[in-house]
C-alpha cells in the first residue's frame, strides 16, 4: 500500500506530465527504486526526499509536506511578516518599488493581494480601488463595468492565462484555481472573440484611460532568488513601465 509520501511523490509526477522513467533519469536514481518509493516498498532517506523535490520543481511549502510525510523536519521557513530575518526582505521591496517612482510598482503575494506599493502605483489604485489596498484579480473584476481600462477585455484574457499557468506550477492552488474560474466566467470575457485579441506584438501594454490621458504601461516582474521563506519566496515586485512619451510625462508630473 502506497505511503503518505508515496501518493505525494505519484501526485506531483503526474503534475510535471513525468514518467517513472523521466524522474528517475532527472533525479539521478533507478526506476526500481522509484517505484519503490512510490508503493511505499522503501522509505526515502532525506537526501533523497530533497533531491526529488528538485527533481520535480516543488514549490517550497510542497517539499516541506513531502518531507513532513517521509518523517522529517521541514527544511524551509514559514515565518511571520515581521519577523527580524525578513527585514531585508522587506526592506529590499521597499527600494525597488521606492526608486521605481513616480511609474507603477507593487508587489504581490502567491494570491495576488497587494502587500506593497509606491505612489505611482497608488494613484492608479485610489482609481481602481478607492478602499485601499486590495487583489488583483478583484480590482480587474470591479473595472470591468467603469471606462478606466481600455483593453480591458485583453488584459482579461492575458491574466487567466497567467493565473492557469501559476495554477500548473504549483500543482494546483484551491484559492487561485477559483479566482481563475470567477474571472473566466464574468459576461465580458465569455463574450471575447479571441481572433480579435492581436497576439502577435512585441509588447501587449495594459491602457488606462485616466481623464484625456491615454495611458501604456507593459510590466516586467521580479522574484525572489535566494529567499527560503515560504511566504516571502513567494512575494514577486511588479513594475509598470511607460510605452510611450505621452505617459511617461504624465507620471513624472
Amino acid at each position: 500500500m502506497p505511503s503518505e509520501f508515496g501518493a505525494i511523490l505519484r501526485d506531483w509526477r503526474k503534475v510535471r506530465r513525468f514518467s517513472q522513467l523521466d524522474l528517475s533519469l532527472e533525479a539521478e536514481m533507478s526506476a526500481r527504486h522509484l517505484s519503490f518509493l512510490e508503493s511505499g516498498r522503501a522509505n526515502p532517506s532525506r537526501a533523497m526526499v530533497l533531491r526529488l523535490s528538485d527533481a520535480l520543481q516543488l514549490p517550497r511549502p510542497a517539499a516541506n509536506q513531502a518531507l513532513h510525510a517521509a518523517g522529517f523536519a521541514p527544511v524551509y521557513p514559514s515565518l511571520s511578516d515581521d519577523a527580524p530575518e525578513l527585514a531585508p526582505v522587506h526592506q529590499a521591496i521597499a527600494t525597488m518599488l521606492d526608486h521605481h517612482d513616480p511609474f507603477s510598482g507593487y508587489a504581490i503575494d502567491r494570491h495576488w493581494n497587494i502587500v506593497a506599493s509606491n505612489q505611482g502605483a497608488e494613484m492608479i489604485l485610489a482609481l481602481a480601488a478607492p478602499g485601499g489596498p486590495a487583489n488583483l484579480i478583484d480590482i480587474l473584476i470591479a473595472t470591468a463595468g467603469l471606462d478606466l481600462l481600455e483593453n480591458w477585455e485583453e488584459v482579461a484574457v492575458l491574466t487567466i492565462s497567467r493565473l492557469r499557468t501559476e495554477i500548473l506550477e504549483l500543482g494546483g492552488d484551491d484559492q487561485l484555481s477559483a479566482m481563475a474560474k470567477r474571472l473566466a466566467s464574468h459576461e465580458r470575457v465569455r463574450q471575447v472573440d479571441m481572433g480579435s485579441i492581436n497576439l502577435n506584438q512585441a509588447v501587449i501594454p495594459t491602457i488606462f484611460r485616466v481623464g484625456e490621458h491615454r495611458l501604456s504601461l507593459f510590466s516586467v516582474i521580479a522574484q525572489f532568488g535566494s529567499v527560503q521563506d515560504t511566504k516571502a519566496g513567494e512575494t514577486r515586485i511588479e513594475l509598470m513601465f511607460p510605452m510611450d512619451d505621452e505617459t511617461a510625462r504624465f507620471f513624472e508630473r
